[in-house]
């Protein structure tokens, strides 16, 4: 008995690497996805490193309300950077301007992706119907149907919540919504 709880345990401490890695991917892909989108508006003058690959967005419109610190890409969005894409309804990038010595900068404070969002990268999949990035909290948490798949292993539940500097998740349940995962032992 102890023994199979041991192998739960470490399963599911597995399941959580997983995400955290898929989510870690997807951290770095927003942070430079909001700096491409300012770039695209002409709102930042630096253009991405040597060795950086670039960041294509497609959507039906794009209105960038710079009084606000806004831009908004909607109706079927598609972000892509190398094997990463992030498909959703709308993206909204929400940044802040600060003053550095003589030049203002804009920072990004959230990325906010909403409907039908899938994020994926190679075997890796995560959807729901909202996926919000706090740059400060440094976490990302997905909601409505939040579910993590990766080949034949899956893990869903209300919300899925990645702390990027921890390296932890929770994936937490409701009454209606508990938590599932489903995971097949390595070979």
């Amino acid at each position: 008995m102890k023994s199979q709880i041991f192998c739960v345990r470490r399963q599911m401490s597995q399941v959580g690497n997983v995400a955290s890695t898929i989510w870690f991917c997807i951290l770095i892909f927003m942070h430079f996805h909001c700096s491409m989108a300012m770039a695209q508006i002409g709102t930042s003058g630096t253009r991405p490193t040597e060795g950086k690959l670039p960041i294509h967005i497609e959507s039906d419109l794009m209105e960038a309300m710079d009084k606000s610190g806004i831009v908004v890409f909607t109706g079927h969005v598609k972000a892509t950077r190398g094997n990463l894409i992030i498909r959703s309804d709308k993206l909204e990038v929400f940044y802040e301007k600060r003053k550095q010595g003589v030049e203002t900068k804009k920072a990004v404070k959230k990325t906010v992706a909403t409907g039908h969002v899938r994020i994926t990268q190679g075997e890796r999949v995560g959807t729901g119907e909202k996926a919000v990035y706090d740059k400060p909290a440094e976490k990302i948490t997905i909601t409505g149907d939040a579910q993590v798949l990766e080949g034949p292993n899956r893990v869903s539940g209300k919300r899925i919540i990645f702390f990027i500097n921890e390296d932890r998740s929770i994936v937490e349940g409701s009454s209606e919504t508990k938590v599932k995962a489903v995971i097949y032992p390595a070979e």
